[in-house]
């Protein structure tokens, strides 16, 4: 009864023994598995982040300095090529 309510006190359902046979029993279980197998059971969706305006004129911003940039090294090697 006192090691139930140690485990309920500090937050963790498992001792550290059976949480050691569970993480070896799932690399087990994952160096099993075949390339793709393990591609599919490592992939996991992550949603769009929703940008705000600072982040959305860092990012605009950032997408104009490109395009001049572009357009000086297009510059730079038509200039050279001549």
């Amino acid at each position: 009864m006192a090691r139930k309510e140690e485990s309920q006190v500090s937050g963790s359902g498992c001792d550290p023994s059976s949480m050691d046979q569970a993480n070896s029993d799932q690399s087990w279980v994952l160096s099993s598995l075949e390339h793709d197998q393990l591609a599919r059971a490592k992939k996991h969706f992550i949603p769009r982040r929703h940008l705000k305006g600072p982040e959305l004129v860092v990012i605009w911003a950032l997408r104009i300095y490109l395009l001049f940039m572009m357009a000086v090294v297009g510059y730079q090697v038509w200039t050279a090529a001549h």
